[in-house]
């Protein structure tokens, strides 16, 4: 008798596996013809997961000061909550009331001096420094004036943008309204919720998703702290250094670094274009520091961020390779965009404790069955 070449099991298998794939591409395809419906869906899903997610963010951070207050013998939960409310928004409003109006006040002098010194610098004298030729020169701002560009990008730009910021400031000032009642209600009841989160799940899986919540927030946690407070030390550290340079708002520049510096990797050049072009065209016009020295700052303020900074705040809780970190900066970017390029990092850890954790589970299951066969036997 000839045998088969495939057994009635692994047909079956198959046929189950087309038919998965089949009925999940007939789904895709029925949700595409909905597009407007689950656009909708999703505005609405986004208008409640933001404001909770972030209030689980903050609550991931404030939370350990809570219970270090509740250690020291301060409480009910009502006061620590309350002195940890009073300390956030002591910081807020002395960053509101010290640094709006220094950045307000270089913004003003900006637009009042240096952007018609620049206008003038890039309309004149940058024909003889530019670094291709006066003649690539002229041929550029030939074409940027037959096509218009200027003004064609003026027409085109500042309506989307104004349309884009006016429906974006709607879902900000909602947010910023009701994050702080999610947060203080998620901080409240912080081990509640976690109780109710875990009766959601079987009995049987309660104890194992109890242990990986708990490296999960501890993980995120970690990272979320640490990057804070480095980025407040970056940033101060790199407007002190900018003034003393002699380069002009340098507080501006101080806050750019500080802020993408949660960026890694790429962060850091992100920051150093904006005052390197500034001190460029600055230094051409006859005053501050010259590009070279703006860009020698940066790399010192890289080294001392990766070499020091790094080490001290953040230690290694990540545990993850940078070649890791940038695929996932690139991945969860073009998933996310803004969102998945901030906090793609927490998200490729996060992964990695679940794939970790599991792989503890399987060795440990797998121990418990060779005990129980030595046993056997």
């Amino acid at each position: 008798m000839r045998k088969k070449t495939f057994s009635d099991e692994s047909l079956t298998k198959v046929i189950k596996i087309l038919a998965i794939v089949l009925l999940t591409l007939v789904i895709f395809f029925m949700a595409s013809q909905f597009s407007e419906l689950w656009d909708w869906v999703f505005d609405a899903l986004k208008s409640v997961i933001v404001p909770v997610g972030l209030g689980y963010l903050i609550a991931l951070i404030v939370f350990p000061l809570i219970k270090y207050l509740e250690k020291k013998g301060i409480g009910p939960r009502g006061l620590s909550l309350a002195i940890v409310f009073v300390i956030m928004a002591g910081i807020i409003f002395a960053a509101f009331y010290f640094l709006v109006p220094m950045i307000i006040n270089e913004i003003t002098n900006f637009f009042t001096t240096d952007f018609v010194t620049i206008t003038d610098y890039i309309t004149t004298d940058m024909r003889d420094d530019f670094f291709l030729g006066t003649e690539i020169y002229d041929q550029i701002m030939n074409y940027v004036t037959e096509a218009d560009l200027v003004n064609s990008l003026l027409n085109d730009t500042i309506p989307s943008l104004i349309t884009s910021l006016t429906n974006v400031a709607i879902p900000i000032v909602t947010t910023i309204s009701v994050l702080p009642f999610i947060l203080l209600y998620y901080l409240r009841d912080y081990e509640m919720i976690g109780e109710r989160l875990r009766g959601i799940i079987p009995q049987k899986h309660e104890k194992n998703a109890a242990e990986l919540g708990s490296r999960l927030n501890r993980t995120v946690g970690k990272y979320l702290q640490g990057q804070l407070i480095l980025m407040v030390a970056i940033g101060s550290v790199a407007t002190i250094v900018y003034k003393l340079i002699g380069l002009n708002y340098f507080y501006i520049f101080g806050i750019i670094v500080g802020i993408t510096n949660i960026i890694p990797y790429f962060g850091a050049i992100i920051a150093a274009i904006p005052p390197i072009i500034y001190a460029f065209v600055a230094n051409a016009n006859g005053f501050g520091p010259g590009p070279f020295l703006v860009l020698g700052v940066n790399l010192g303020l890289q080294f001392i961020e990766g070499n020091i900074f790094q080490p001290i705040i953040m230690g290694h809780q990540l545990q993850m390779h940078p070649l890791i970190i940038i695929l996932s900066i690139l991945f969860f970017g073009s998933l996310f965009g803004t969102f998945g390029v901030v906090f793609a990092s927490p998200i490729a850890a996060s992964i990695r404790v679940i794939y970790q954790f599991n792989k503890e589970l399987k060795q440990a299951k797998m121990d418990v069955d060779d005990t129980k066969g030595v046993r056997d036997t």
